[in-house]
């Protein structure tokens, strides 16, 4: 038996292996981009956060009643349409709203069309009760890490004499790119 047969063919079953059960290596770029695209988050956000709304509560008679899902499937439809999310976040965007859904259709006695959920007091986005002009450009980033396929970072931001409080944003590497995974405003725990 000839030595070049033998060696091509191992070299070729590594090279199966090693493409079947390949790990995305962390890139040095990662960083740059995962800050890229949180700050990109956010500016659509801002811009958006108008025609958009996060859970729109329905009010019939002064009672909370439900969550409007027509106000939701809009929503949902144009997180999937910037690119910037997971389809962990969507779907965890959507139970989110289901829960909240059923909260409101179940409870006795209904609740008055006052504060009720943590997203009517703050922008679950960024957990701020009032508006801060380009936030995302003021952000300190601190506990950063990255693996593979994943990363998480928390930021905050000072101005005008305060500081927020640490917000967690959580990525994952899904189709080829950086992706929002987890943004803590919506942690399904909190609600």
């Amino acid at each position: 038996m000839k030595p070049f047969p033998l060696l091509f063919s191992v070299v070729l079953f590594i090279a199966s292996c090693n493409q079947a059960g390949s790990m995305r290596a962390p890139q040095p770029g990662d960083s740059v981009d995962i800050v890229r695209l949180l700050k990109d988050v956010y500016r659509w956000h801002d811009k958006n956060q108008a025609s958009l709304s996060d859970f729109f509560i329905i009010v019939k008679d002064s009672f909370q009643v439900g969550v409007n899902y027509d106000s939701l499937n809009r929503t949902l439809g144009a997180l999937r349409q910037t690119d910037y999310f997971s389809s962990e976040f969507i779907d965890n965007y959507k139970t989110l709203a289901d829960e909240i859904n059923n909260k409101l259709t179940k409870a006795n006695p209904r609740l008055l069309n006052e504060i009720n959920f943590d997203f009517q007091d703050a922008d679950p986005w960024t957990g701020f009760q009032d508006s801060e002009p380009f936030y995302w450009n003021k952000f300190t980033i601190t506990d950063f890490t990255t693996a593979a396929d994943s990363a998480s970072l928390k930021w905050k931001i000072q101005s005008a004499g305060w500081t927020s409080e640490p917000y967690t944003v959580k990525f994952s590497f899904e189709k080829g790119k950086w992706r929002v995974a987890y943004l803590e405003g919506f942690d399904l725990k909190k609600f």
